[in-house]
């Protein structure tokens, strides 16, 4: 008789899939802070082009909008997400 509980062995293959869970986890919560940061950058543009603010940055209103509603769709199940460099791209 054994005092070994088997389904407790962690192998190489389970210590494998938790880290990558952890890492995932790790990568969505640092796009989760993007997007909110993100999304502060897009309504202070929104206002600057509304003023006439020559501090505001390229693209037109109707450009940040539609970058607004793609920052705003990046989430888990978004194409490329949590990849960085597949983040929405600002307005140029």
């Amino acid at each position: 008789m054994s005092n070994i509980d088997w389904d407790m062995l962690i192998t190489s293959e389970r210590k494998g899939a938790q880290t990558s869970k952890a890492l995932e986890a790790a990568y969505a919560e640092k796009e989760a802070l993007w997007q909110e940061l993100e999304m502060l950058v897009i309504a202070e543009q929104l206002l600057a082009i509304e003023d006439d603010d020559p501090i505001a940055l390229s693209g037109t209103e109707r450009q940040w909008r539609d970058y607004r509603i793609q920052v705003r769709a990046w989430k888990e199940g978004a194409e490329g997400f949590p990849e960085a460099e597949k983040r929405p791209v600002r307005p140029s």
